[in-house]
């Protein structure tokens, strides 16, 4: 009859190292079935996305594909250096402002009550995360200073780097694991 409810974001360190998730002691609370009914949560519905979002990118690639020397700019080094750093301070204060406002007032008001644990992954999250974690860290990195070294930069790869970023932000905030969690 009791759930634990675990706040999984206790800084702002772990949006860049994953593994601080697995060794900081994280805060929780135990709470009743009623009052896990009275939460805000919802349930999101189960809208298939993939294949307009596939449909749509093929549509993307196929129609601008004669128009891609148009994305092309040229820009210095301080100037792709500024822009990176001013997207990449956008998205953390994103993840940042998200977190702030999806977290629960469940752990505000029952601060008292609240106790630490540590949470492992089980073998296949922990495969998962550090996967996802060199890929898209790598891919992150290799794409800024591919932009940053090459003559011609290209906005739509600026684009995709600033959605990769996001991507690794993310994986890097998803929970240890979906129904059990190992203490």
């Amino acid at each position: 009859d009791e759930y634990l409810m675990v706040n999984i974001i206790n800084n702002w360190l772990v949006l860049f190292i994953p593994l601080l998730n697995w060794l900081t002691p994280k805060r929780y609370i135990k709470i009743s079935q009623e009052e896990l009914e009275n939460l805000n949560t919802f349930k999101p519905a189960k809208n298939n996305a993939f294949w307009p979002a596939l449909g749509s990118s093929v549509l993307f690639s196929v129609t601008f594909r004669k128009y891609m020397p148009l994305f092309n700019v040229r820009l210095e080094k301080t100037i792709v250096i500024a822009i990176f750093f001013v997207v990449f301070l956008g998205i953390l204060f994103f993840y940042l402002n998200l977190n702030r406002r999806l977290a629960l007032s469940v752990f505000t008001m029952n601060k008292e009550k609240s106790q630490k644990m540590i949470l492992l992954p089980n073998l296949k999250h922990f495969f998962f995360i550090i996967f996802a974690y060199l890929y898209f860290g790598g891919f992150s990195f290799f794409t800024l200073y591919a932009l940053i070294t090459i003559d011609v930069q290209n906005i739509i790869i600026f684009i995709c780097w600033g959605a990769v970023t996001m991507f690794f932000f993310f994986i890097n905030i998803v929970p240890i694991g979906i129904k059990k969690a190992h203490v």
